[in-house]
């Protein structure tokens, strides 16, 4: 059992009370940051099919990798995950006496079968879907999961082959991944190292390239 430090279990009754309120379409989650490759410490509820020791979302490594301490609470936005469910989220970003993040309260709502409902709707009052396109997110079991999914993504985006990638391809992989904080997770440069085919110290030197 994951035992939660007493700065985020202060956190667990407000959890349990908004899931009660939600029912089977919502979840609550506490997120623990001193370890971000396993830093779901607590969940009520079960709409992403995570358990305790789940890491961070892809959205949310890439926000915290971008904004680190100044990073800012998140209401009420809808994202999508990899099996189609709609979601409206918020993320409270929880802070220690000194001001520092050291983890959040996230709060999942299903709301797919609303959207299906206000789709049809729609095509009954109007003749265009003016709806703005939602960013999709990740919701991993576990860190591996989550890691290849970004390794992935950045090979689609990319858009080559892994083996016929030149120099500047691979940076610009390597690029991606570092905005999108995969190099917040432990040992990720050797691993995504071996899957470019480079060295460890050749990433490094990336890097270095990237954010000079």
């Amino acid at each position: 059992m994951v035992t939660i430090r007493p700065e985020l279990a202060s956190y667990v009754p407000i959890a349990n009370m908004i899931a009660e309120n939600f029912g089977d379409q919502g979840e609550v989650v506490i997120h623990d940051f001193a370890d971000v490759s396993a830093s779901l410490v607590y969940i009520k509820g079960n709409v992403t099919n995570r358990k305790v020791g789940a890491p961070m979302t892809d959205r949310m490594f890439q926000d915290w990798r971008k904004y680190g301490n100044e990073i800012e609470d998140n209401y009420g936005f809808t994202t999508r995950t990899k099996d189609g469910l709609w979601l409206k989220a918020s993320l409270s970003y929880i802070r220690n006496s000194k001001g520092h993040v050291i983890g959040c309260l996230g709060i999942n709502l299903d709301i797919t079968a609303l959207i299906s409902t206000s789709k049809f709707l729609n095509t009954l009052v109007s003749s265009s879907d003016d709806q703005a396109p939602v960013e999709q997110e990740f919701y991993g079991k576990d860190i591996q999961e989550m890691f290849h999914a970004l390794l992935e993504e950045a090979k689609q985006t990319i858009g080559i082959p892994i083996t016929s990638m030149k120099r500047d391809d691979k940076i610009a992989f390597v690029k991606h991944l570092d905005r999108k904080g995969a190099f917040l997770i432990q040992g990720s440069a050797e691993q995504i190292a071996d899957y470019l085919g480079v060295t460890k110290q050749t990433i490094y030197n990336y890097l270095d390239e990237i954010r000079k």
